[in-house]
């Protein structure tokens, strides 16, 4: 178990009433057209593209998570970004329960000539736990399909919007941005595991890590955010947090226990930011379906990632290490 990481009241103080002159953007700021992009219908519209039953839950390997993973590359090709992948495509394969899986990843070059070599990651986990007989998923009627709608459908279509936020900027952020959909997690991390071992950006040329998983429930006006005192992006999200009261959102306490895919990274030593929303009854159960996501918290979520990101990919130092050593 990771110890429990710092957790920050994000927004609704009086203390958020003074904007941080580090962070240059702001609700009304130069970046928040791109930002409004990020709208609760399209997190409702791809939510329900990835947790439709026709994906069947999405396991890991299977036929419909290489449905997904097309239906991402698709978008990140739509959003202009190029392929990660050593031959220039969206997948990067891995070994995967006697088969392949894919990892798919899209990259926004970054503008500076010095700078661009370094990336800001934004990732999400795309599989779930599937359907039927020999899954993970218990049937409960006669739905025997878990889709996955906030686990972590909501986290892909965050990575998806953001995507297509980072697109519409102009100028590009400093720093190249690379957005990865993980496949694997719930079978034990597998995805972001096989890319830490193999990765398509060395580690140490990534600066920092954002990891969305289950972003879409519970109070709409919470979400917990992990990673804050592990290295020097606590400063950075205090920042784009008091320059955002817009977005109406309030952190509460959450012990990170990894099992999600930031998890990797921190054995690394690589800064990261987990964003999640927390549990709730219909986790890996059928019920979580895409009609019991809030779209509207997923959205503002996904724009605290991106402004989070573009903050990061644009400071002229990139974030230090606090944590333990890597492994």
């Amino acid at each position: 178990m990771i110890a429990p990481r710092r957790t920050l009241a994000l927004l609704g103080t009086a203390a958020l009433a003074a904007v941080s002159t580090r962070c240059a953007d702001g609700p009304t700021g130069p970046n928040a057209a791109a930002a409004g992009s990020i709208t609760a219908a399209d997190m409702l519209h791809r939510v329900a593209v990835l947790a439709d039953d026709s994906m069947r839950g999405r396991w890991t390997p299977s036929p419909e998570l290489e449905k997904a993973a097309a239906y991402i590359a698709g978008e990140f090709a739509r959003a202009g970004l190029r392929g990660g992948a050593p031959d220039g495509g969206y997948a990067l394969r891995y070994p995967a329960g006697g088969a392949t899986a894919p990892n798919v990843i899209g990259i926004l070059t970054g503008g500076d000539s010095l700078l661009r070599a370094e990336y800001v990651l934004v990732v999400a986990h795309m599989d779930h736990i599937g359907a039927g007989p020999g899954s993970g998923c218990a049937a409960q009627g006669a739905d025997s399909i878990c889709n996955g709608a906030d686990d972590n459908a909501s986290g892909t279509a965050g990575v998806l919007e953001i995507a297509e936020a980072f697109s519409q900027l102009d100028p590009r952020p400093r720093r190249s941005v690379a957005f990865i959909a993980f496949s694997g997690e719930e079978r034990g991390l597998w995805g972001s595991s096989n890319y830490v071992a193999d990765p398509a950006i060395p580690l140490q040329q990534t600066a920092a890590v954002i990891n969305l998983d289950m972003i879409s429930r519970n109070d709409p006006g919470t979400v917990s955010v992990t990673g804050l005192d592990s290295s020097s992006l606590g400063q950075a999200f205090d920042d784009v947090a008091r320059a955002h009261p817009e977005l109406n959102l309030e952190a509460v306490p959450f012990a990170d226990i990894g099992r999600s895919d930031h998890e990797p990274f921190v054995w690394r030593a690589v800064p990261y930011l987990f964003l999640f929303a927390g549990l709730h009854q219909d986790y890996h159960r059928s019920s979580d379906s895409a009609d019991r996501i809030n779209p509207d918290k997923a959205a503002r979520v996904a724009r605290l990632a991106f402004y989070v990101a573009l903050r990061i990919a644009n400071d002229a130092a990139r974030p230090v290490w606090h944590g333990p050593a890597a492994r």
